[in-house]
């Protein structure tokens, strides 16, 4: 199932996964049926990803146009390395879990997810839609190893924005 949800993502170069007509059209129908849509992806002005979504920033507009829509795993990582957030061992609900592929993107955290319990994620996928999902029934492309961060407020999550955004870099 996890190729299969790569290849879905992926095909006609992600517009069929991102853009809300296509993906009405073209990708819903063929979706596994243990994938719980939450919202069907948002239009591009208003688009956002798995970063912006798990600091509930999902409804700043002006934060989603400052920053494309994007916040990208190197400013999460900065706020990791500067210790502002914190792993931890026993996730609560709303806290943070973290996908990576120490393999093919060792460098990179691939995906994040808010824990809803034992064994339930809410993620957003790339642009696409929200998701309630198992741990596991993710893309092949986040990775096997996961790991959680105690979550933010959300008004402590756009103080850090404002803070640290110059590390919002696109990974090369």
């Amino acid at each position: 199932m996890r190729k299969l949800l790569d290849e879905i993502m992926h095909s006609d170069g992600g517009n069929n996964w991102w853009k809300p007509e296509l993906f009405l059209k073209n990708t819903l129908d063929k979706l596994p049926k243990g994938l719980e849509i939450l919202e069907n992806p948002p239009n591009k002005e208003t688009n956002y990803n798995c970063f912006i979504h798990v600091l509930g920033l999902s409804d700043d507009n002006a934060l989603i146009k400052d920053c494309g829509g994007f916040i990208y795993d190197t400013f999460f990582q900065k706020l990791l390395d500067e210790g502002v957030l914190e792993y931890i061992d026993d996730p609560q609900k709303g806290d943070y879990v973290l996908y990576r592929d120490p393999v093919n993107y060792p460098d990179v955290i691939t995906h994040i997810g808010v824990f809803d319990d034992k064994d339930t994620i809410i993620s957003k996928w790339a642009w696409g839609p929200l998701f309630k999902h198992k741990t596991f029934d993710v893309p092949e492309s986040y990775g096997n190893d996961i790991s959680y961060v105690k979550a933010i407020s959300k008004e402590k999550a756009i103080e850090l924005y404002e803070k640290y955004k110059e590390f919002n870099v696109k990974p090369e």
